[in-house]
């Protein structure tokens, strides 16, 4: 392929530095010796580069016993009922199992990057006697100027790191410097969650004249999927409308939704980033690649066949590993095509005995649906069918995913395709905006921005290829809220962000408290289908679960300097 990855050749790269705790764990040998590291441009990138190996292991397909972060949500089922998943549904998790425990490896990636930035300081001066002379000063521009580059990727990795504990588990704390002394280690207090939130903010503001402003094409395209200032103007923007939202905001200050709404429209400002005229093929390309412009920072990805085996229907040759079932609560949420309604409501045009007729196209882009072409022959979902339900770990709700699936794999001939997971693209940051601007303006006030809240929902229903109807004129803000929350729901399906969206509104007490239903398909004798709308599975949510609990074995150690999250 065109594209070179340079996390690919960071694989060889972190295997040395992972495999050293010296530069990964909290505890670290008093024998590292930092003049074995820091002593020359290659050594000293490399080391840089190790903060971005965290990205690996907290976002991404099958990361949680081999299930999707959909599954613990509204989204989805996991067909496997065994995977650790299922206790975020049954309410069985804890401050000693959580089934998504980061709170430690986010802290390994923050001490990575502090201390890169720390031995790192003195750059200039570290790299001069192995790289300059007369002829090659320019050489020694080029690297100078990429260790500063590098320098303010890792600030924003740590602020990454810092954005993704705090929507996790609240307030917590900020370190500044890669800390060796167990004890001092646990001298460290949670900051508060608005302390944190403005520390991010900040951080972005900071890095964002540092950082390059693209890295395609840069160097032969060699260091694609390294950030960019559109990376850290993307977070900035995502972090305040986490702080804007009411779990965050209980007293709904318009002024942090105001503050949101402009950080997302000085990502729109840029004039840098469109959305992709294929949305299924969206989710199958690299950051940036074939002339993608809609990913602004992206986990970039390697060959890898997991993800098929896991969420090709059962029936398909070494399929159905435990797929992700996406859920009817789910499928029910994407409108109607000609009329742009909800099933629900009177005069959408919807079917029950063809309910997958002239949907939103999204649906059959992201949702295998019974009777879909795949692989060569009809996805048989129904009862009795190759892949249908009553199978052990086919689906569970009578659907597949197909986001993300490469179906061109042959799987018994142990083919792979890249995978790259995005983290942000600029559809997320055009719902972000409306949402934003929605809470401080209205539905239909620009405020002096290029749009509103209604406008930038429809520039996303518009993409081509979906051409979904605008949203009718008119709408109250309570109206338009719904529909915005549904467009997130529909355009982002899958990509981490239903889980969340859910604790931020403080609408997870109702939406995860609902049973998870299934679409139970019978094929009649005479080839027609018939379709009954069924419950695969009660759900259990608690107030207590909009915040993660901080592992047990980090408030014991911390000697009392760790307060635990309410209710746990």
């Amino acid at each position: 392929m065109k594209l070179k990855r340079f996390m690919l050749g960071l694989m060889a790269i972190l295997t040395t530095f992972m495999g050293c705790k010296d530069y990964l764990d909290r505890e670290i040998p008093t024998n590292v010796k930092d003049d074995q590291v820091f002593v020359n441009y290659d050594r000293i990138s490399q080391a840089g580069y190790g903060a971005y190996a965290f990205l690996f292991n907290t976002i991404g397909y099958n990361r949680i016993n081999g299930a999707m972060l959909a599954s613990g949500c509204d989204e989805a089922d996991h067909a496997d009922n065994i995977s650790s998943i299922q206790r975020f549904n049954t309410g069985t998790w804890n401050a000693t199992f959580n089934p998504e425990d980061v709170w430690g490896l986010f802290y390994q990636g923050i001490r990575r990057a502090n201390l890169f930035l720390e031995e790192s300081a003195d750059f200039k001066n570290l790299i001069y006697r192995d790289t300059i002379n007369v002829t090659n000063k320019d050489l020694y521009k080029y690297r100078v100027r990429d260790l500063e580059w590098l320098r303010a990727e890792n600030r924003f990795l740590r602020a990454y790191y810092y954005a993704e504990l705090i929507k996790r588990y609240g307030g917590v704390p900020i370190l500044l410097k890669s800390v060796t002394d167990i004890d001092e280690l646990n001298t460290y207090k949670r900051k508060t969650y608005e302390e944190c939130v403005q520390f991010i903010s900040d951080e972005c503001d900071a890095v964002v004249p540092l950082l390059n402003e693209s890295w395609v094409g840069f160097d032969g395209d060699k260091w694609r999927g390294r950030v960019t200032k559109g990376a850290a103007m993307a977070l900035k923007a995502r972090v305040l409308l986490y702080a804007a939202s009411p779990l965050n905001n209980a007293s709904n200050d318009i002024t942090k939704w105001q503050k949101a709404a402009k950080a997302a429209h000085d990502v729109i400002a840029l004039n840098k980033y469109g959305l992709h005229t294929d949305y299924r093929g969206l989710f199958r390309l690299g950051n940036g690649a074939d002339g993608n412009p809609e990913i602004i920072f992206a986990q970039q990805g390697y060959n890898r066949n997991d993800y098929e085996k896991y969420n090709y229907p059962i029936g398909y040759d070494q399929g159905g590993l435990g797929s992700t079932s996406p859920s009817q609560n789910l499928v029910d949420a994407y409108e109607m095509k000609t009329t742009g309604l909800a099933i629900t409501e009177n005069g959408s045009g919807y079917d029950p005995a063809n309910p997958y007729a002239n949907r939103d196209p999204r649906l059959g882009l992201s949702i295998l649906v019974s009777n879909t072409s795949f692989k060569g022959r009809p996805v048989e979902a129904w009862v009795g069918g190759l892949d249908g339900l009553g199978k052990f770990k086919a689906t569970t709700t009578g659907y597949y995913i197909r986001k993300y699936v490469d179906e061109n794999l042959n799987l018994a001939q142990g083919a792979t395709s890249l995978h790259t997971w995005m983290i942000f693209r600029y559809a997320e940051v055009l719902l972000n905006y409306a949402e934003a601007m929605n809470e401080a303006y209205g539905p239909d006030v620009t405020a002096g921005y290029s749009m509103s809240a209604k406008k930038a929902v429809d520039m996303v229903r518009a993409r081509t290829g979906i051409a979904m109807p605008p949203l009718p004129p008119g709408l109250s803000v309570d109206e338009m809220r719904l529909r915005i929350r549904n467009e997130r729901r529909v355009e982002l399906a899958f990509e981490e962000h239903r889980f969340f969206d859910v604790r931020r509104w403080k609408i997870a007490a109702q939406t995860e408290n609902r049973p998870v239903m299934a679409m139970k398909i019978t094929k009649n004798t005479n080839g027609s289908f018939s379709y009954l709308v069924v419950k695969a599975e009660d759900r259990t949510f608690s107030e207590r679960m909009y915040l993660y609990p901080i592992p047990e074995v980090e408030v014991l150690k911390s000697n009392g300097s760790l307060v635990q999250n309410p209710g746990w």
